[in-house]
């Protein structure tokens, strides 16, 4: 059998990025269609086409392969219809594979879009984990903003050029040796200040968050960070919440606020937490790990909603909540890995680097760095959750606990099988002990290192696992 047929078949379930279709039935096409756009508005994807859903059918095997010979008229009306997206997809074309010799199927390769969202008969959709869901006109205007399409900082605010006269511009104004006398002239010649639709010039967002003072007092947002230290693993909403202290707001200019959060938590985890046992927990974390967290959480959020950025301190791990979603071509399976092609905030991050001490280089050093700080410590390697367990963030995690050696052999056999069972798992590790491997397959899913595949058996031998950073079919 062809192997990419085999590694197709043994796909157990349809995910945020892979979906089954047979050509049968009257509202395929249109279904297909609806796909098509969905997973282009989230993260992009692939479509199986002649092959039918693991999960609805109880076909083994190759027997699942009908083809796209089910129904010519079918698959070459999704070609013409195909045509009907606006604006339009380019380069969708099915990658035919043959299976026997009257049998092929269809790859259909979603790119994720980058500049703005795609819609089908005046409809925009996204992706869910295996669904799709149509957005309100209220939910494009929000998502446009978190998928970066819309630029806040590039927005004109209603903010006196008086107010942006501060030490911050003054530094970064004599770091680019700019000589004009008037602020508004020194914005307006660099891009930080544009004429408005009466000819007005007035300044961006971006400029407001460099430059003034109190930025979240003077914009219609919130653009402060809140750092919480909690008590134990899990955050309680009780009558006392677990906080060891009140949370520390930290705002002002964006050079500022990094400079300051990054202080603040630096001191926070270099003092240690005392834990249930009575013992100081000191954290492993590395700073330099911490310190890109914090620069990329800041300088490429949504400044368009209205939430601040949240760190929050456990025992056993640092998370980073940055409102927006992955922009341009950034996904959470390749972010690290592959450049951007964008920034969400250009504005701000081509003048915030200009400052005499810049935090951000813009070297694409950021996320790649945490990986091998992380990994020179034995520490797990930074988790970043996003859409759809959170709807309009990114989260980030890093744990303070080494990682197993148990866990380097079943992440390597899973970059190369991409599913892996119990007793797969207790066969590569050594551990012979069926209950142990269960204790750290839940662990690892419950840090969000390791999705888990439910069996249709219901057996809890037949339950698989996957890496939650990689496609089942990332390497077409």
């Amino acid at each position: 059998m062809n192997p990419m047929i085999e590694k197709i078949l043994n796909i157990p379930e349809e995910t945020q990025t892979i979906e089954f279709k047979r050509l049968n039935g009257d509202k395929i096409v249109k279904k297909i269609i609806q796909t098509i756009v969905a997973m282009a508005n989230t993260d992009g994807g692939i479509i199986i086409l002649g092959v039918d859903d693991p999960e609805k059918t109880k076909l083994k095997g190759i027997d699942r392969i009908f083809g796209i010979e089910e129904n010519q008229v079918l698959f070459d009306a999704i070609f013409h219809d195909i045509k009907k997206i606006v604006p339009p997809i380019s380069n969708l074309k099915p990658n035919i594979i043959e299976v026997l010799e009257n049998k092929s199927i269809a790859l259909l390769t979603i790119p994720k879009a980058t500049e703005s969202f795609y819609s089908i008969e005046n409809q925009v959709w996204i992706r869910l984990y295996k669904s799709n869901k149509m957005l309100t006109a209220h939910e494009v205007i929000k998502f446009n903003y978190a998928k970066g399409f819309e630029k806040a900082d590039r927005e004109l605010v209603d903010v006196d050029f008086e107010l942006l006269n501060t030490k911050y511009f003054n530094d970064w104004k004599n770091k680019r040796k700019i000589n004009t006398e008037k602020i508004e002239d020194t914005l307006f010649q660099t891009g930080l200040a544009r004429k408005d639709n009466k000819g007005i010039i007035k300044p961006t967002r971006a400029a407001v968050l460099l430059f003034t003072n109190f930025p979240t007092e003077l914009l219609e947002t919130k653009c402060a960070v809140r750092v919480i230290q909690l008590k134990g693993t899990v955050e309680k909403f009780e009558k006392t919440p677990n906080y060891l202290e009140k949370p520390e707001t930290i705002g002002g200019p964006v050079s500022f606020v990094i400079k300051k959060t990054q202080e603040y938590v630096l001191n926070l985890m270099r003092s240690g937490i005392e834990i249930h046992s009575g013992f100081v927990n000191k954290y492993k974390i590395p700073e330099r790990a911490i310190l890109e967290a914090i620069t990329n959480a800041v300088i490429h959020r949504d400044y368009h909603i209205k939430r601040d950025i949240e760190i929050r301190i456990f025992e056993d791990r640092i998370e980073f909540l940055s409102p927006g979603l992955f922009p341009y071509n950034i996904t959470k399976t390749n972010i690290g890995h592959v450049r951007s092609d964008g920034h969400r905030n250009d504005l701000l991050v081509k003048h915030l680097r200009e400052f005499p001490e810049p935090p951000n280089l813009d070297l694409n050093e950021g996320v790649r760095s945490m990986r091998e700080q992380m990994n020179s410590q034995n520490l797990y390697p930074p988790i970043f959750l996003t859409y759809p367990a959170y709807e309009d963030s990114v989260q980030v995690v890093l744990f303070n606990e080494d990682q197993p050696s148990e866990w380097e052999k079943v992440r390597k056999y899973l970059e190369k099988n991409k599913y892996i069972d119990n007793k797969t798992a207790r066969m590569i590790t050594g551990e012979i002990q069926t209950y142990k491997v269960s204790r750290l397959f839940r662990k690892w899913v419950e840090k969000g290192l390791l999705l888990k595949i439910d069996a249709e058996s219901k057996n809890p031998r037949d339950t698989k696992y996957k890496l939650s950073n990689i496609e089942e079919l990332q390497d077409i």
